[in-house]
């Protein structure tokens, strides 16, 4: 999805660098290149910002991992310690067994010696019965059937063999415990074995996505020096036109000019306020928003829907009318660079005005208007918070304070 947008948008810039250096001769469609450029921008923007978004989700995501694989650790650390203390357990009790070992071979040995004796007291009956003995608890058992022995040494017998079986069932409890464990180590290292790889291929996604932001700001960095490009040929566009002004006053005056190209302040009747009975400022020339402020802000209650006329004579150059966002907001829908609908009219001399936000526009590009003449309705589209006109006055390119138009 990611790179179907990369190509197109790519694509687009492509495009406008292509229009850029062939066939932008107009300054409408100069405006109409830095409005789409913007628009692209904003583009940019709110999908950086998505996968900004998506960059923090997959790191908690990741440290969230990080952090169960090392609790997964420590559990596997502490099944360890715990194996280990079976282990000692077990050696602790193969010594003991070892150690009643010992002494059932000295009580053996002593019991020889009382066969011996039998023997030699002609008890051949109850030799002949011991000596037939398979292993140790059959002896035990035919020593029961020796009426010679004496209790005492049945007793010690019965007592060690007694011993004997108790800790081999230990033992056979702390391999079954020492068993169980391992078998749980042996799961909880497969948990953490899928985890590692878990945790890799989300660090390979999140990876992945730094990436795709990085060249996400290569595109947006492409995108602004493409609309620096735009802004230079309008800069030289009003920059030539103010030339070929200057010459024509200098060939009207002989060959001499008063004029300093400053920007003109026009107060003889001819312009006429843009929102007829709306004259509420909301906000003034170059307020500091973090950047200057180009142009003067018409509000007030009721203004939504009211007319917009032109401030003076002139000619449409551009109009933007396909915004349908007509509402406030902290952002911009990027339609018209952010001017949503608007109408912009040159009105000779270096001098143009744009009327922006409008809820529609209805005059069209190629009109001649009349100060005062019905070109538009107030609206909120584009980058607006509310309902207001957006009146901006440019002489030669440059934005100048509009309320100079007004003694």
């Amino acid at each position: 999805m990611l790179k179907r947008i990369f190509c197109a948008l790519l694509a687009v810039t492509m495009v406008f660098s292509a229009v850029i250096f062939t066939s932008a001769d107009t300054i409408s469609e100069l405006e109409d290149q830095q409005a789409a450029l913007e628009q692209e921008a904003a583009e940019y923007e709110a999908i950086i910002s998505d996968k900004q978004n998506e960059i923090d989700k997959q790191q908690e995501y990741v440290d969230a991992l990080t952090a169960k694989i090392a609790t997964v650790n420590e559990e596997i650390s502490v099944i360890r310690e715990k194996i280990d203390v079976y282990n000692d357990k077990i050696a602790e009790k193969a010594e003991t067994i070892n150690s009643l070992n010992v002494q059932s071979e000295e009580n053996m040995d002593l019991l020889r010696q009382r066969l011996r004796s039998i023997y030699l007291a002609g008890n051949a009956s109850s030799i002949e019965i011991i000596m037939g003995a398979k292993d140790f608890t059959d002896f035990v058992d035919k020593l029961q059937l020796v009426e010679s022995l004496s209790d005492y040494d049945a007793k010690l017998m019965d007592q060690i063999e007694s011993q004997l079986d108790g800790i081999s069932d230990e033992i056979k409890e702390l391999n079954e415990a020492k068993e169980a464990l391992e078998k749980e180590t042996e799961e909880i290292t497969k948990k953490q074995e899928e985890l590692n790889g878990l945790l890799s291929e989300n660090k390979t996604l999140l990876a992945n996505l730094f990436t795709e932001r990085e060249e996400l700001g290569a595109l947006l960095d492409s995108n602004e020096a493409s609309q620096n490009e735009v802004e230079q040929q309008i800069q030289a566009y009003y920059e030539e036109q103010k030339r070929l002004e200057q010459e024509r006053l200098e060939q009207e005056s002989g060959g001499s000019s008063d004029g300093d190209g400053s920007t003109p302040i026009i107060g003889n009747g001819d312009w006429v306020w843009p929102t007829p009975g709306y004259y509420d400022l909301s906000s003034g020339w170059a307020e500091d928003r973090g950047y200057s402020h180009g142009g003067i802000d018409i509000a007030g209650p009721g203004i939504m829907g009211s007319t917009i006329v032109a401030a003076h004579s002139g000619t449409v150059i551009d109009v933007c009318n396909y915004c349908e966002h007509n509402w406030g907001k902290y952002g911009s829908c990027g339609c018209g660079g952010g001017y949503g609908n608007y109408v912009w009219i040159d009105h000779g001399d270096g001098k143009a005005t744009i009327y922006a936000h409008m809820t529609e526009a209805v005059a069209y590009v190629g009109q001649t208007v009349s100060a005062g003449e019905l070109i538009g309705y107030v609206g909120s589209t584009g980058y607006s918070t509310g309902p207001h006109l957006h009146f901006e006055a440019r002489y030669y390119g440059e934005r100048y304070d509009p309320m100079t138009e007004y003694p």
